[in-house]
């Protein structure tokens, strides 16, 4: 009888887990796909745009998968239309991307910023580190034709809740498992 309480306990882990998964891809699910508040091919290189509530947003940029983005060859600048104050951009850590076979985009910079309209810049120098320059370089690749390669700027949510998805995925994951792998072997590990 106590065997297949235990059996009862783990099975219900399993439902916790699928609830708990459900969850987490929500909340990892808006990195990648916040509204996009300004789209801009490269050759226009300035753009201005409103943002209408305080948040955290990203810059990604957009195009055909298996090119070589011009990256390298510019940075992004954003300032307060009205007082013409820096906004500070800071560089993406985990470099989300996502495709869907035939074009790709991924995020480049963070930041923070209140209600207001705001003028986005390219300007010259490099978006991405010598690293990542350095490792681009090792695959010929085709330059990305400039007319059907794109910046944006999307709505996003602070690194700590990206953080906190990741941590609920792998929590999600042992509880299903964990539960369905216990709870059938609970017979064998809790009567020796």
């Amino acid at each position: 009888m106590q065997t297949t309480l235990v059996q009862i306990l783990f099975f219900c882990c399993i439902p916790l887990g699928v609830f708990i998964l459900i969850k987490a891809i929500r909340l990892v699910k808006k990195t990648f796909n916040g509204e996009i508040i300004l789209e801009i091919p490269f050759s226009q290189k300035i753009s201005t745009f409103e943002i209408t509530k305080p948040g955290v947003y990203s810059i990604w940029h957009k195009g055909k998968i298996f090119r070589k983005a011009p990256l390298d060859k510019f940075k992004p600048l954003i300032r307060n239309a009205v007082t013409k104050e820096e906004i500070v951009l800071i560089p993406s850590f985990f470099r989300p991307n996502s495709n869907n076979g035939r074009t790709g985009r991924m995020e480049l910079f963070r930041f923070s910023a209140p209600a207001g309209k705001f003028k986005l810049e390219l300007t010259e120098g490099s978006s991405v580190t010598s690293l990542e320059q350095a490792i681009s370089g090792l695959f010929p690749l085709k330059q990305v034709d400039v007319d059907h390669y794109f910046i944006q700027v999307r709505e996003s949510q602070p690194l700590l809740f990206v953080i906190l998805g990741i941590v609920m995925l792998v929590l999600s994951g042992l509880c299903i498992i964990g539960g369905l792998v216990i709870g059938i072997l609970a017979g064998q590990i809790f009567n020796n």
